[in-house]
């Protein structure tokens, strides 16, 4: 059994390397890119609130030691880990997803708050909505891009037609949202249904269904560990069967 990586590239050769240690074989055809954006620099005040939801926005965003002490709100475990790496102390996170980020924050924030948000839109009105309905302000802007791609539409065709009772892994939303667009667009879909889709969440999942009735597998726990464990639950259970 074979695994087909969709994350960014960066994101899918680690993951790649954690899997191939156990031998597990692997396939990297990204559907997601990433990368940097030019944007200003803003003034941070120590009393404002930072919020990232997502990893990628911890490491485009520009960092000063001043911003360290500020309290932070995050979404996930790596989103986490890599902020107390850079030095962050004041963290409340949640690990689920973003509502239930929302309801902690709601027990933290005063009326005339201020929380920074650091992604790749230029707007989310769903959180500004969110805030101001605190009587808090609410700033977000774009420090990086995230863009839906397939590069590899060979590999892809190739693995979707030969790799019969493989293993498709998905870490987010777009990404999924990204890769039903491309098999729709390919006339692939009858091709999904000998295979077995690894998901970190119900919204993946949601993403996925649009496919049609799959083979669909959510992690226990929206992150790394629960996924690579999944995917390792499903390879032994492949591997008897087959």
């Amino acid at each position: 059994m074979k695994i087909l990586l969709t994350r960014p590239i960066h994101d899918s050769i680690i993951t790649s390397r954690t899997l191939s240690q156990i031998g597990i074989e692997t396939l990297i055809v990204p559907f997601l890119e990433v990368s940097s954006v030019k944007y200003q620099e803003l003034k941070i005040s120590k009393s404002d609130y930072i919020m990232f939801t997502s990893k990628n926005a911890v490491n485009f965003f520009k960092f000063e030691k001043q911003f360290q002490n500020n309290l932070v709100f995050s979404v996930g475990s790596e989103t986490k880990k890599i902020l107390q790496e850079k030095g962050f102390k004041n963290i409340i996170n949640a690990d689920e997803n973003l509502e239930k980020l929302l309801i902690l924050s709601k027990k933290q924030l005063k009326k005339g708050d201020v929380i920074i948000h650091p992604t790749y839109k230029n707007s989310n009105p769903k959180i500004r909505k969110f805030f101001l309905s605190l009587g808090c302000k609410y700033f977000v802007f774009k420090c990086y891009s995230s863009k839906m791609i397939c590069r590899n539409n060979d590999k892809l065709i190739l693995f979707m037609k030969n790799s019969k009772k493989s293993m498709i892994a998905f870490y987010s939303p777009l990404t999924a949202r990204s890769f039903v667009n491309q098999i729709q667009k390919m006339n692939l879909i009858k091709f999904c249904k000998d295979k077995s889709f690894v998901v970190i969440s119900n919204k993946v999942k949601e993403e996925i269904t649009k496919l049609g009735k799959l083979s669909v597998y959510v992690a226990r726990k929206p992150n790394q560990k629960e996924m690579l464990e999944l995917m390792k639950e499903k390879f032994q259970l492949g591997k008897k069967i087959g």
